[in-house]
């Protein structure tokens, strides 16, 4: 048997020009499945050409089907069309053209003068500005509602969140470091069991540098509940050294040769004065403790010149070494 369209479909050909187009392609779509269907059930062996069928029973003449179908990718092209064409090259130029903006904003007078404890901070902020204004113009272009990218958006923010919680916690981290200040860029701090030179104070992570040139990226959040040490918060720091020498060595000689030694380092500093007394005799040896001030960025290396020096003039002046001795009774 012969399989019928609905009579929505039935049309001649005087009433078919007012009828829509979409819900006669719909019902050429549906009614052809059906026909392909019972044909395959029964075993006929004719290839089925649903809509060239359906044009032949007169539900629509080929020439006014087609050129509805001209019609309406004309006016998809003229204005869907060149909607996305234009989004596209937007993203195409607009994103470049971010980038640069962001090297240019690096290099400008005003990033040098905004506190370089929030460079990094400042950079990233304005980084994601440009993007989200590139991707507002995309939207604009579309013509898509802003009622339906405000729901979106807030479903996707509230998704990200719930996702990044651990990223959340970091910067507000991030805010807390930078609201207290307990080090600055350029500080050489040591926290969480790590310790190097403050190179970065970003969004969600800190930078460290090792005096190995090592790089140590801390995430905030950990950082801010961490204890921190910051060596470089004062302007002078005091070098403190144990110096050790046989109990058989007068502990005069021993303090004026240390006490020497010091006056002759350039770094050391003269006030606050050295501080240079015995401090220990247990062993069969005395160990004298030396303790020196300086400049904060001459720490490492008085603190070196001082071992090497110390070494040098006891071997001069005939100070015999510290040696651990052992006492075994029956």
């Amino acid at each position: 048997g012969s399989l019928f369209l609905p009579e929505l479909f039935y049309t001649n050909r005087s009433t078919t020009d007012s009828a829509d187009l979409q819900y006669t392609i719909m019902g050429l779509y549906q009614n052809g499945f059906k026909c392909y269907n019972q044909e395959k059930q029964f075993g006929g062996k004719r290839k089925m050409n649903f809509l060239m069928k359906s044009i032949g029973r007169g539900i629509l003449p080929e020439s006014d089907f087609f050129s509805k179908a001209w019609e309406y990718l004309k006016d998809f092209a003229v204005h869907s069309g060149l909607r996305i064409i234009a989004a596209i090259l937007i993203v195409i130029i607009g994103i470049p053209l971010a980038r640069k903006l962001i090297k240019a904003y690096e290099k400008s007078k005003a990033f040098n003068r905004v506190n370089k404890d929030i460079q990094g901070i400042s950079k990233w902020v304005v980084k994601y500005l440009l993007y989200l204004a590139v991707i507002a113009l995309v939207i604009v272009v579309l013509g898509i509602p802003t009622a339906s990218i405000a729901t979106l958006i807030s479903s996707v923010t509230l998704a990200i969140g719930l996702a990044l919680q651990g990223s959340l916690t970091n910067i507000a981290g991030g805010i807390m470091l930078l609201a207290y200040k307990p080090f600055h860029v350029g500080d050489y701090i040591e926290a969480s069991g790590n310790s190097g030179t403050v190179e970065d104070i970003g969004a969600f992570y800190t930078t460290l540098k090792t005096v190995d040139n090592r790089r140590i990226v801390v995430p905030n959040g950990t950082l801010s509940n961490a204890n921190i040490v910051n060596f470089s918060s004062y302007e002078t720091r005091r070098v403190d050294i144990t110096v050790s020498a046989s109990a058989s060595c007068d502990s005069e000689k021993v303090k004026e040769i240390i006490r020497n030694v010091i006056d002759c380092e350039g770094l050391a500093m003269k006030e606050p004065e050295p501080f240079v007394r015995l401090n220990d005799c247990t062993d069969g040896k005395l160990n004298y403790t030396v303790r020196v001030w300086c400049k904060t960025e001459d720490y490492f290396t008085l603190y070196n010149d001082l071992q090497e020096d110390l070494r040098t003039a006891f071997v001069e002046h005939d100070i015999a070494p510290a040696l651990n001795t052992m006492r075994i009774t029956k």
